[in-house]
């Protein structure tokens, strides 16, 4: 064979090695005959041609590979050694003729009206085949060095389409099998699924990368051919990239052009039955729902801020560089039409957005030569792209200095494509629905992506995402002691964060050294101290800590804030638009809890397992302040420190502000608790049962009302005449309330509630990581709910008209907690005896104290737990 410019070419004999063999003798499987076919030949005989044509195509490919070997002997030593073909050969094999590459043999394959071939340049992504099997299942090497300057990479980091497309040799190794010569250059190769898996990081300029590629088995039926593939890819000797269950196939052009798409509903989505609704919470926010061709050539350029906002802007830091889109020449979406970002099924977003197609673009020119379509992998890449403009949008980037894309490690892929666009298709859409947003181990954003063309779905891609994720060596946490660098964080105001969004999932959920600092390595894998995570996560960032890593004195102060999405649970679930109780309690607690926890107390007996818990505290709402989208910042003070065997208490004082405006105040104290002194506890009367009032008493039956409450959705809709109701979805927390009107210690009215405890009740996978108990904020909200109950159906705001419920300020509430209610509890149990009911124009407040109960056990004790209905016009005023 020879080279394009007619030099003998190395990577071949001089004399042809012999043609591929004919389909019949290729050593894949094969359709079987058809039946009138089997009818007209003899099982043996077919089973003795079948061995007979398998250890014949053994003998020729091992004399094709010795002749081959043989060549290279007698050939001077060249710069690359175990080169098969190289660039030129593969360019020639694109472009021109195969006989030029095959050898003369493959004239015939040149002669055909059509064959297969490789992308031309600039989509050719492979520089050498180094290595060839026929026999078994066949295989082929290949390398590609990527170079520098690349047209393609952003900041010298290779893009993840051209990594997947570099794999493109499979079509190589197929034409040298002869599929050509089978189906008589009438049909046209087209992708039909792949599934992948990052394994490492996207390559970047300068690395080799080596695919190993096998056709793993063929299916002939007629001409028809399908075949299925896989391959491995190496970044320097790292496999990063693995493909499996590739597929592919030859069609005609009737064929491609009756193709009805992809079968919708998509079966691996069907499988998965109904998607569960979950939020995530952006952090920033922008009221952009569309983005033009000029928004994105801004993201392109690295101008967030010119797009979403000023809280996108980290020019001055020299923050985040690489966070853009590709340029123009790899820019697959032209608009983005549609941003939702609480559509989906599960409720984290929606997208779309649309290519439009060129005749004239570049890559039509490329792919292939004579048979210009759409490459599936830039399709996957306009998917790529889609999810980076999302991530940008939710500003996952913020929380690191320095950070770039990159695949999602070890997530398997699915791709599915049913239809081909040719240079006469006007557009493609995209349509993502997020299936996943978390910030651990790292911000990703996870979809199912269709792609339509018309009404027509062409592809699908299940499972598909981008992770950000900071650049090799740029500091992502804080340092030894707690201080971090500042590491790319400011808050709404333009303060430096030394704990952000991500650190504070971590403290919940993940590694806590990434949240606090390399001494908190002694923790992984281990049951620790975290934070609540997910939907009772109430603190985001850490601005400011007075104090020093393992100086436990008082004075320490530690400034924290939450942002309050206006769309989150509490507010929308909640029966007014007002913060509920067990979020003001949360919020305040959890900031104490880091300060504390961020100390370092328990690094100083790294053998022992704590868990922590609060015991007691005193709060009160000062201000009743609509906090729907506003940012609650949170003080809290370190009043005490005392270590003991197998506890450490710790107490604290706290004040939530809003804009300058203190809300809520209060005081608390939390112990860290070894696994020993947690299976101790014997309640807050020595392990002695002591009964509720309803059981002490002797009361008359007709005086008792026992009401379902959980089971009875009338209690959730509003009341006639005053429009009360209870809290629901996440606040549905009591099963029954037994009433006595004017029971209780003073006679002014009583509750007697219960609860069944579900192990599987949200709030135990949120409360604690590898430590699960309910929130004692939960115990005092079904109290809550319980009084609420009594406040309906005596009638005591039946005067107001239209009411909502409302926290009531002033009141200070009282807490002590000596146990918990655990997944293996069966039920929890509670009693409130009201105190006082004030009645004024505007309000009616009922104060009640309370105890709750588990298995017997008195485990909570509570003081001026208070309920307020309000005249509907001023909970709108508030």
């Amino acid at each position: 064979g020879s080279g394009r410019d007619g030099t003998p070419n190395r990577s071949r004999p001089a004399e042809d090695p012999g043609k591929p063999l004919p389909s019949s003798e290729l050593a894949i499987p094969a359709v079987a005959p058809a039946v009138s076919e089997q009818r007209e030949v003899r099982p043996l005989a077919v089973l003795s041609s079948t061995i007979a044509q398998a250890h014949q195509a053994v003998l020729r490919t091992q004399a094709t590979m010795q002749q081959i070997a043989l060549a290279r002997l007698a050939e001077p030593p060249v710069d690359e050694p175990n080169v098969l073909w190289d660039e030129r050969d593969l360019v020639e094999f694109a472009e021109g003729d195969v006989a030029r590459v095959f050898g003369p043999w493959a004239a015939e394959i040149d002669a055909l009206p059509r064959r297969v071939r490789l992308p031309a340049p600039p989509f050719l992504f492979t520089t050498r085949v180094v290595a060839l099997e026929k026999s078994g299942t066949p295989k082929i090497s290949t390398e590609y060095d990527v170079p520098a300057g690349a047209w393609f990479t952003v900041d010298g980091q290779v893009p993840g389409v051209v990594t997947v497309e570099a794999g493109q040799c499979v079509l190589l190794l197929a034409s040298y099998l002869g599929v050509d010569l089978r189906h008589g250059g009438t049909r046209k190769y087209r992708l039909l699924d792949s599934a992948m898996v990052f394994h490492g990081d996207l390559p970047r300029e300068g690395q080799t990368l080596r695919y190993d590629i096998s056709i793993d088995r063929m299916v002939w039926n007629d001409e028809r051919l399908i075949f299925f593939f896989s391959y491995r890819c190496y970044a320097d000797g790292e496999l990063i990239l693995e493909l499996m269950d590739g597929c592919g196939g030859f069609f005609t052009d009737e064929e491609l052009a009756a193709s009805p798409g992809v079968m919708m509903p998509d079966p691996t989505r069907t499988r998965r039955g109904e998607p569960v609704r979950r939020r995530f919470k952006p952090l920033a926010r922008t009221d952009r729902t569309q983005l033009s061709k000029e928004d994105l050539t801004k993201l392109a350029a690295g101008d967030l801020a010119g797009v979403f906002g000023a809280a996108w802007d980290q020019r001055a830091d020299g923050c985040n560089p690489s966070v853009r889109l590709p340029g123009e020449a790899m820019s697959m979406i032209d608009e983005v039409v549609r941003i939702d970002r609480l559509g989906g099924p599960c409720g984290l977003g929606e997208l779309e957005a649309v290519q439009h197609i060129d005749p004239d673009d570049w890559f039509f020119r490329c792919h292939f030569v004579g048979d210009p379509v759409l490459p599936g992998s830039l399709i996957g890449e306009g998917g790529t792209q889609l999810l980076q403009v999302f991530a940008m949008y939710l500003g996952l980037h913020l929380v690191f200095p320095d950070a770039e894309f990159q695949p999602v490690p070890e997530l398997r892929t699915e791709f599915k494509v049913r239809s081909q666009v040719t240079p006469g298709t006007p557009n493609i859409r995209y349509h993502a629905e997020i299936t996943e947003i978390t910030l651990l181990p790292r911000p990703t954003v996870i979809a199912d992506i269709t792609v339509y063309q018309g009404d027509k779905p062409i592809m699908v891609m299940n499972d598909f995402g981008i992770q950000v994720r900071e650049k090799p060596g740029t500091p992502y946490r804080p340092e030894r002691g707690g201080i971090p660098p500042f590491l790319g964080r400011r808050n709404h105001h333009g303060e430096p964060v030394i704990m952000n969004e991500f650190h504070a999932a971590h403290a919940a959920k993940g590694d806590l050294a990434t949240a606090m600092g390399p001494e908190f390595e002694i923790y992984r894998g281990r049951r620790a101290p975290y934070i609540p995570n997910g939907d009772f996560l109430f603190t985001d960032r850490m601005l400011r800590l007075e104090g020093t890593r393992g100086v436990l004195e008082p004075g320490a102060k530690l400034v924290t804030e939450y942002d309050a999405p206006g769309e989150d649970w509490y507010f929308t679930e909640n029966s007014s638009p007002h913060m509920p109780n067990c979020v003001f309690m949360e919020t305040s607690l959890q900031s104490a809890i880091l300060l504390g926890y961020y100390l370092g107390p328990t690094l100083r007996d790294p053998g022992t397992d704590y868990g922590i818990r609060n015991l007691d505290g005193k709060a009160t709402l000062v201000a009743d302040v609509d906090l729907r989208d506003r940012t609650i910042r949170q003080e809290s003070v370190l009043l005490s420190s005392h270590a003991m065997p197998g506890a450490i208490i710790q107490s604290f004082r706290y004040t939530l502000e809003v804009d300058g405006r203190t809300c809520y105040v209060g005081e608390s104290t939390y112990g860290y608790f070894s696994e020993q002194a947690l299976a101790n506890q014997v309640g807050l009367d020595g392990g002695e049962h002591v009964p509720s009032w309803l059981e002490a008493q002797e009361v008359e039956p007709s005086r008792v009302r026992t009401l379902p409450v959980r089971s009875d959705d009338r209690w959730f809709q509003p009341q006639p005449g005053t429009g009360l109701r209870l809290a629901d979805g996440h606040l549905r927390l009591v099963d029954s309330v037994d009433v006595v009107a004017d029971g209780g210690r003073h006679g002014l009215g009583y509750v007697r509630g219960q609860r069944r405890i579900d192990p599987a009740d949200w709030y135990f996978d949120c409360h604690f990581h590898l430590d699960p108990v309910m929130p004692g904020s939960l115990g005092v909200e079904s109290i809550i709910q319980a009084l609420q109950v009594f406040v309906i159906d005596e009638g005591l705001a039946d005067d107001l008209g239209a009411a909502a419920f409302a926290m009531a300020t002033d009141v200070e509430l009282t807490w002590k907690y000596r146990g918990q209610v655990s997944r293996t509890d069966p039920e929890m149990s509670f009693e409130a005896h009201v105190t006082e009911i004030r009645r004024e124009t505007d309000r009616v407040v009922v104060i009640a104290d309370a105890s709750v109960w588990k298995s017997g056990l008195r485990i909570y004790q509570l003081g001026g737990v208070a309920v307020e209905a309000r005249r509907a016009s001023d909970v709108e005023e508030s």
